[in-house]
């Protein structure tokens, strides 16, 4: 299943890769932020999901890339560069990543940033979206998005644009042992 969803998410223009491990996954995580932001610039890097971190300290990390801020507003999350989190699926057959959340700030991070980093385990991809929907209790869920690729339009005299409406890059960091 992982492969067709690659192969999906890859023809919406997204990035995919993987993983065998959790270190293996933070430690691309950490080079791509090296080489997309630099060391001064602060609150450039927005990360939601801090379970991820298994066994790192934020100590470690923060003196590592102190680009990196674990606690942000709106503002904040609207000028970084880099949103990181967990997203809670994704559909084998469309390549679309899924986002269930009553918390704003998870869904900052997927929508403001120009590079959105959304960490998949690999367990959670469905074959099709009805699969996965039944997957979920959405009874008291307020939002729940579909993520396909970069945010793209063509409204402007068909002329195909990139991130107008959300993030330019979505870097796909699948898992396979969380």
């Amino acid at each position: 299943m992982f492969e067709l969803f690659k192969e999906k998410a890859s023809a919406l223009m997204a990035e995919v890769y993987s993983f065998k491990n959790r270190k293996e996954a933070l430690e691309f995580i950490k080079g791509f932020i090296k080489e997309n932001t630099s060391y001064e610039d602060k609150n450039s890097v927005v990360w939601y999901d801090t379970w991820f971190l298994d066994g790192e300290r934020k100590e470690d990390l923060l003196a590592e890339l102190p680009q990196i801020t674990f606690e942000f507003t709106p503002e904040i999350a609207s000028q970084a560069k880099i949103g990181i989190n967990e997203v809670d699926g994704a559909i084998a057959e469309s390549g679309s990543l899924i986002e269930v959340s009553n918390r704003i700030q998870k869904r900052l991070v997927s929508s403001l940033t120009e590079i959105h980093i959304a960490i998949l385990p690999k367990s959670r991809i469905f074959p099709d979206l009805k699969t996965a929907l039944r997957s979920f209790n959405l009874t008291n869920v307020p939002y729940v998005t579909l993520i396909s690729g970069p945010s793209r339009t063509a409204d402007i005299e068909r002329v195909l644009t990139i991130g107008v409406h959300g993030p330019e890059r979505v870097i796909i960091v699948c898992v396979e042992n969380l």
